[in-house]
């Protein structure tokens, strides 16, 4: 065997919902101190249990340990794929060589159990580490995370990621594409098989190699709740199987794992295994249809929810499900409470700046707390930027800030002011991220409004720009559209005559949705505060034509994976019905000689603007 050398980086996500499923992580961090004789190693954990502060100062206390966890306000991509992409960024920048995953309800059973798994890697194998070949037909055999055991090497050559599945062959499950990629590759794979002599469930209480037990199925569940295909009778007999094995681990594990391998169940409990021997005849049991129907229901409506529009529509939606599925229909209930009512007072964002009560709790292991935005939109308004902004969120490396909001208006309240140190300090605390991700926010307001961008570049000269512009007479038509039937206007009417309505909408509406559509004035202070390196130029109209090109390009501008593909990608947003009339060609083409000089201007500034995209401007080309 190869002697080998270099960091070890051992990673592991803990889940649970109460204090008795602590138990695991106890035991598994426990069995690794008793075990590891590789003498350089270090274990990234993630807690995915919140809210236990006594679990936290346990694991704190642990030598070769570093803790992470999710922020209370940010809702993960994957309760387990995303949190080890972030452990593994984390061990990566800190030197790692090695990578093993772990699941907290597995543990090495004996001393030294590292060395022959980092011997594999050292004498050519890409993988080592539990073989799971017991899904038959459904997946085909892979190394399972809950004991593999990589290089950063491999992981790097071959551009994996544990947050995502790139490798286009479904089905699969947790990392089995590190295995597909090192097959196709032809690389060898040291597989660590099912050793037991005795098995009561072919997904649980497994030993693997001899080294590695792990208990599986559920047996630590992530924060959110699952709704399973199998039916409620089948779960609840696997969680029977799986309750009545861990009473047999955590109350004498010497003999539990002794009968496992096939010794005789010890004097006085031979009564216990045979329990468990009768429970695993039953596996079969199938369950009704409640479980894949209220699955199905509930893709159906919330692909609904994302694409509702109106109050009235959705109590009309609410109350025809609630009759159907009462459990669904209280789901559309909390749902709809999330769909902003126009009669609603205007955002307090845009009425006063942030404050420190409007900022989520940080409290968030491993986080960098203050910082500057990773990235910053500014501009333009109805140019695509709720849209673009959601496919940014939907990317496992991008993290939401701590307004939970997308645009916080912050410097349009400063004006020529300017800003005091303090007020800086405040905005760089809405900015937290963990190891491997970014954050930022989108304020498509920054680009029109007088000094806007110079306060920017004081609080975060460093910052990735996003510029999103459209053919200047589309924008100003919705945005008129949108100001004379959005959320401000309906607040005004309530307090406004008729007459000062019309002066509202004649002069303060006109002249705000022209101002948005003049480019060239903010582009030039722009450039002049901010490196063009830092600057993306999007338009609005080739992002709708090549959606996932131009999210590839973003991607990469931000230094995220550019390969990652949202599932809504063309998933409308902010689309309003016209209370306006349209205009006609004559009129469009007055709108277009008003906005023609900033057009070539703007496009002097920014040659990568394609005027064939823009027909009422195609003759300046």
């Amino acid at each position: 065997m190869a002697n080998p050398t270099g960091k070890v980086a051992i990673l592991i996500v803990n889940g649970g919902h109460t204090s008795s499923d602590d138990r695991w992580i106890r035991l598994c961090l426990e069995r690794i101190a008793r075990f590891t004789v590789y003498p350089e190693y270090h274990i990234y954990l993630w807690n995915n249990r919140l809210g236990a502060p006594q679990l936290d100062t346990w694991l704190l206390a642990r030598p070769r340990l570093t803790l992470l966890t999710a922020a209370p306000y940010e809702q993960l991509h994957h309760p387990y794929r995303t949190p080890l992409q972030r452990l593994y960024h984390q061990a990566r920048e800190e030197g790692a060589t090695y990578i093993v995953t772990l699941d907290s309800d597995a543990h090495p059973l004996k001393a030294g159990w590292l060395t022959p798994l980092l011997a594999a890697l050292g004498e050519g194998a890409a993988l080592a580490g539990v073989w799971r070949d017991e899904m038959g037909s459904a997946i085909r055999p892979y190394v399972h995370p809950c004991c593999l055991c990589t290089t950063v090497d491999f992981v790097e050559r071959h551009q994996l990621r544990f947050d995502f599945n790139d490798a286009g062959q479904p089905p699969s499950d947790n990392l089995s594409h590190f295995t597909w990629v090192a097959e196709a590759e032809g690389l060898p794979i040291r597989k660590l098989t099912r050793s037991n002599r005795r098995s009561f469930h072919y997904l649980m209480g497994a030993i693997y190699g001899g080294l590695i037990y792990h208990h599986g199925v559920n047996s630590r569940e992530p924060v959110s709740d699952r709704i399973s295909a199998k039916g409620d009778a089948q779960n609840n007999h696997f969680s029977k199987l799986r309750d009545e094995a861990a009473t047999h681990l955590f109350n004498d594990d010497d003999s539990y794992l002794g009968w496992l391998r096939g010794e005789d169940a010890p004097a006085g409990c031979s009564d216990l295994f045979e329990q468990l021997d009768q429970l695993a005849l039953y596996t079969a049991v199938g369950g009704g249809e409640k479980g894949p129907r209220l699955h199905r229901a509930k893709g159906v409506l919330l692909d609904q929810f994302r694409n509702g529009r109106d109050l009235r529509t959705w109590k009309t939606l609410i109350r025809s499900h609630l009759r159907e599925t009462p459990v669904v229909g209280e789901l559309l209930t909390r749902l709809a409470g999330r769909i902003r009512d126009p009669r609603k007072e205007i955002s307090k964002f845009v009425t006063n700046p942030f404050t420190m009560e409007d900022l989520a709790p940080p409290s968030a292991h491993g986080w960098t707390i203050e910082k500057p935005p990773d990235y910053v939109g500014i501009g333009s308004p109805k140019a695509g930027t709720t849209w673009w902004h959601a496919l940014l969120l939907e990317h496992p490396q991008v993290a939401p800030n701590r307004t939970r909001r997308k645009e916080l208006h912050y410097f349009e309240h400063f004006q020529h002011t300017g800003m005091t140190p303090a007020q800086i300090e405040l905005y760089r605390l809405a900015f937290a991220s963990p190891p491997g991700a970014i954050c930022g926010e989108f304020s498509p307001t920054y680009l029109a409004y007088p000094h806007c961008i110079e306060h920017l570049a004081t609080a975060a000269p460093e910052t990735k720009i996003i510029v999103i512009l459209r053919n200047p007479v589309d924008r100003f038509i919705s945005h008129l559209n949108h100001l004379k039937r959005g959320p401000r206007r309906h607040s005004m009417s309530q307090n406004m005559s008729e007459q000062q309505l019309k002066v509202y909408d004649t002069f303060s509406c006109y002249s705000e949705a022209t101002l948005h559509s003049l480019y060239s004035v903010g582009l030039a202070q722009l450039f002049r505060h901010f490196d063009r390196k830092q600057i993306l130029i999007l338009q609005f109209e080739k992002s709708v034509v090549d959606p996932p090109g131009e999210l590839a390009r973003t991607y990469s501008f931000l230094g995220v994976d550019n390969r990652y593909a949202p599932r809504n990608i063309t998933a409308p947003h902010n689309v309003r019905p016209y209370v306006i009339a349209k205009p006609s060609a004559q009129e469009r083409a007055r709108l277009a000689a008003c906005f023609a000089d900033d057009v070539a201007r703007t496009c002097a500034l920014c040659p990568e603007i394609e005027l064939s995209l823009w027909p009422d401007f195609m003759h300046q080309a």
